[in-house]
């Protein structure tokens, strides 16, 4: 009889486990075939089965309801599985760019604190300045934005109005427009939004699209902004201008015509 007919099944081996995951999360493969091939990795439970797994979060499928609903069946199977998804998880959460479904698993299985906190340290160590990592930061903005009223949510994002990725940064002002809607800003942190609002409207080198945004945001709130600086950046000025008071303001039609003409 054979050792494994003795003693059970025997683990897969890496080469094994690499093999299937490839197939896994091969695009062109059929949806049951790569179904089958998840099964078996699931059913293998190793942590070295369960990151070979995770790469299917990582591949899209060329049909695009099979590749969602695929996507979906894991993340429950992994929400499922329990703590034993958590570090694999964790891994995968680190270094792979799409991540939405990995991160709903993540919160189903450690609840809404550790998801904010692990999430918050993981944008965190990207930092604002990382530009290859401008898909995977966005899908945790908006992660975090589920739980816009913890404590340490906003704070979290609110060093990423200056990201290197637009995407980034008008999430970013999509979640804090939301929490103002929601009074979620106290004093302290709205007069800190001003401040990072102000830095965005005053220099020349921030994209056009932002910069209208963040001129919007403070001009419809009447929010005040701190510091010296007299004039608004460039390709504001036909449209907006700083009061004496430090507000942001829209010209009268008229007189924004007229500075376009001039």
């Amino acid at each position: 009889m054979a050792l494994f007919g003795l003693f059970g099944k025997q683990p897969l081996s890496d080469k094994k486990i690499d093999k299937i995951a490839k197939l896994a999360a091969n695009p062109y493969a059929q949806p049951d075939v790569r179904m089958k091939e998840m099964q078996k990795l699931l059913a293998a439970g190793s942590p070295e089965a369960l990151r070979g797994l995770l790469k299917r979060f990582a591949a899209n499928a060329s049909g695009a309801i099979a590749d969602e609903d695929e996507k979906k069946w894991l993340e429950d199977a992994l929400v499922e599985r329990g703590q034993a998804a958590v570090e694999p998880l964790r891994q995968y959460i680190k270094g792979q760019e799409q991540l939405t479904y990995a991160l709903r698993a993540y919160r189903g299985i450690c609840g809404n604190d550790e998801a904010v906190r692990f999430f918050s340290e993981v944008l965190a160590a990207y930092g604002p300045d990382d530009h290859r990592s401008g898909e995977a930061k966005l899908q945790m903005v908006w992660q975090l934005g589920e739980n816009l009223d913890e404590p340490r949510v906003l704070p979290a994002l609110i060093p990423f109005l200056h990201d290197h990725s637009d995407d980034v940064r008008w999430a970013v002002l999509d979640l804090l427009e939301r929490a103002a809607d929601r009074k979620l800003l106290t004093d302290a942190l709205r007069q800190r939004v001003c401040a990072e609002l102000g830095d965005l409207v005053s220099v020349d080198d921030v994209g056009p699209r932002i910069q209208q945004r963040a001129a919007e945001i403070l001009a419809a709130r009447e929010w005040q902004i701190p510091g010296d600086n007299e004039n608004l950046a460039t390709l504001l000025d036909e449209t907006y201008f700083l009061d004496k008071k430090r507000f942001v303001r829209r010209r009268a039609r008229g007189k924004a015509q007229g500075k376009s003409a001039s």
